[in-house]
């Protein structure tokens, strides 16, 4: 119990920042493409499916996310995740919206990817800066 407390933990922590920015999901800034942001958040998703981790992490990810969880953690939690549901098979949904931070007013896009398993689903959340570099990583 103390094991799963502990990452369900360290995941959350890996969405504050995204949580914390977001705020509600508005339309999409025009320093967005919707297709790009879509296409972005699918090619990472689907590194992470295929044990690219460190590529995303260290390509993908801003500054401020490395910041927030070594790339060992970030593994052990998707592990504990994957173990669950077996093979990635599709994405079953895409959406793309966006916002804006509130503290610095600058604009950010949301993907939220709904992707299916060979024995379940699971919700991943991705954030983008403008410099479409990820600042918010959710999966549940």
């Amino acid at each position: 119990m103390k094991k799963i407390w502990k990452m369900g933990l360290l995941l959350c922590g890996v969405c504050m920042l995204g949580v914390l920015t977001a705020g509600c999901g508005s339309s999409l800034s025009d320093r967005f493409d919707e297709d790009e942001v879509r296409q972005a958040a699918e090619t990472m998703v689907s590194q992470v499916n295929s044990g690219e981790l460190e590529s995303v992490y260290e390509d993908t990810f801003a500054p401020v996310m490395r910041q927030a969880i070594a790339l060992k953690q970030l593994q052990e939690n998707l592990d504990y995740v994957f173990d669950k549901l077996g093979e990635f098979e599709s994405f079953e949904k895409v959406s793309v919206t966006g916002g804006q931070d509130k503290d610095t007013e600058e604009p950010y896009a949301l993907a939220v990817l709904l992707a299916k398993y060979e024995d379940g689903k699971a919700q991943y959340t991705v954030t983008f800066d403008s410099a479409m570099k990820c600042i918010g990583f959710y999966v549940k």
